[in-house]
């Protein structure tokens, strides 16, 4: 029958290995990761064609390969559908117009409750600043013969609010909250590509349209010369009832200069900003990087963001409407950086748990491959005492007389004992000889037989003495 303790010395053993693997997997799954991680492609939201956000998510793939690292840009519908992609893992950075989910919160929930819209709370709170790139300006373009002069011939115009995932969306419905109009049944949400072409059909009558100056949409509606642009009226007071909005001007012929103008005069309206955003698990190395190449002329130059240009730092740090990242910190304000560069953390971080897990699974080896070594000596000195047994066994079994060979038996078996110990101080150390009882035990029972072999022999050569002297001495009567 097998033993409990049998039983109980095998869970011990599974338990023991099931730590291990667990110590050593677990961090060495992590380390993979994080290495493969280094490796990973950065995908990048950008926005819809004939928009800002597009060409500008491009040149930022580019400043990501000149890092080193590969990246893919994503079209989407604009600012709303990225921040879901950001606070979902779908990308690593994103352009975002703030306000934009709170406006839409605002004038059209029932938008947020779908799945294309619908983002976890918990998921939303990952979502990091990196920076402001340039300010988005609404523009009002109405078209020519279209009989609008004013925001209020608005009301019954054919008006384009921009697709509901975009940033146009919600803020058409701020502007037409403020004029105290509904969004009616002739309202459209064309993208900007489909906006040009129903301008020139005369399909339209009006569009709102909130992105960077700097947008091929507003060159292709000026060329079209079937557009122009109305200002906002109280312009100052919309911005001052909402905190990411600024008073903003749109200078005379910024979008044609030469012929005539376009816009024919100066603009007065809103604007909000177009922020980068990531999340706050991506690499603080990385962002760091990305922040000081937003930073350096060449990417500014190439995407003419001039208030970024004249104003640096300031306007790249200003209002951010999410937390700021660590790696965007380090470069807004250097103070506040470890001393250890960031790479060195970012790798520190990825490989801590797995230094720390194998120096406490080695510790846990150690230790179990010595109660395992200690387990087999205890085994072996089982043997020990078992032949020692046997020895005397053998050594009862033979007469204490000298007959026949008894004498050599007996000799043997003392040889057999002598060399059985010395094997044995061979497994066993001083220390361990002196600290286990076991051992102790069996050289106490190596001494006893010892001394009976030894009596043994003596009695027989005594024997064998008085023998001979006996005879002797009969003989010489």
């Amino acid at each position: 029958m097998i033993s409990t303790d049998f039983f109980h010395g095998m869970k011990r053993k599974w338990i023991t290995l099931g730590l291990l693997s667990v110590l050593i997997c677990v961090p060495l799954y992590q380390l993979v990761k994080a290495l493969a991680g280094m490796n990973r492609i950065i995908l990048i939201a950008g926005g819809p064609e004939k928009g800002l956000y597009h060409p500008i998510a491009i040149s930022l793939s580019n400043v990501v390969a000149r890092l080193g690292y590969r990246a893919t840009v994503l079209t989407t519908d604009g600012s709303l559908e990225n921040l879901k992609l950001v606070a979902e893992g779908g990308a690593d950075l994103a352009l975002f117009q703030p306000g934009s989910r709170k406006n839409l919160k605002e004038f059209a929930p029932a938008l947020l409750e779908q799945e294309a819209q619908r983002i976890d709370p918990a998921r939303l709170g990952h979502v990091a600043f990196v920076a402001n790139l340039y300010s988005q300006p609404l523009h009002i373009a109405v078209r020519e013969g279209s009989g609008i002069e004013s925001l209020r011939d608005l009301e019954g115009k054919v008006v384009n609010l921009g697709p509901e995932l975009s940033a146009d969306y919600p803020m058409s419905g701020l502007l037409l909250r403020s004029l105290e109009l509904e969004p009616g049944e002739n309202h459209r949400n064309l993208a900007y590509t489909e906006l040009i072409g129903a301008f020139d059909r005369g399909e339209v009558d009006a569009a709102f349209i909130t992105v960077g100056m700097q947008a091929d949409v507003f060159q292709a509606l000026a060329r079209s010369g079937k557009v122009r642009f109305l200002s906002v009226p109280n312009n100052e007071a919309l911005a001052a009832m909402e905190l990411h909005l600024s008073p903003f001007k749109v200078p005379r012929g910024i979008y044609q200069f030469e012929g005539e103008a376009v816009p024919r005069t100066d603009i007065q309206t809103v604007a909000t900003g177009a922020h980068l955003i990531t999340r706050g698990d991506v690499e603080s190395g990385f962002v760091e990087k990305i922040t000081q190449e937003i930073l350096k002329t060449p990417f500014q130059k190439e995407n003419r963001l001039g208030e970024l240009f004249e104003q640096g730092k300031s306007f790249a740090s200003a209002r951010p409407f999410f937390p700021m990242h660590e790696g965007a910190k380090w470069v807004y304000e250097p103070e506040s950086r470890t001393l250890l560069k960031p790479e060195i953390v970012d790798m520190w971080e990825s490989m801590r748990s797995f230094f720390v897990s194998i120096l406490v699974a080695g510790f846990v080896g150690y230790q179990w491959y010595r109660k395992k070594k200690d387990r087999t000596k205890e085994g072996r000195l089982d043997y020990y005492i078992r032949e020692v047994i046997k020895i005397e066994q053998q050594q009862m079994m033979l007469d204490t007389e000298q007959k026949g060979n008894d004498m050599e038996k007996l000799q043997r078996l003392q040889d057999d004992l002598t060399n059985l110990r010395q094997e044995c101080f061979k497994d066993f150390s001083g220390h361990q000889l002196q600290e286990e009882p076991g051992t102790d035990c069996f050289l106490k029972l190596c001494a006893s037989l010892s001394e009976k072999l030894n009596a043994k022999m003596t009695r027989l050569r005594l024997g064998g003495e008085i023998a001979r002297l006996a005879k002797a001495i009969e003989e010489n009567k």
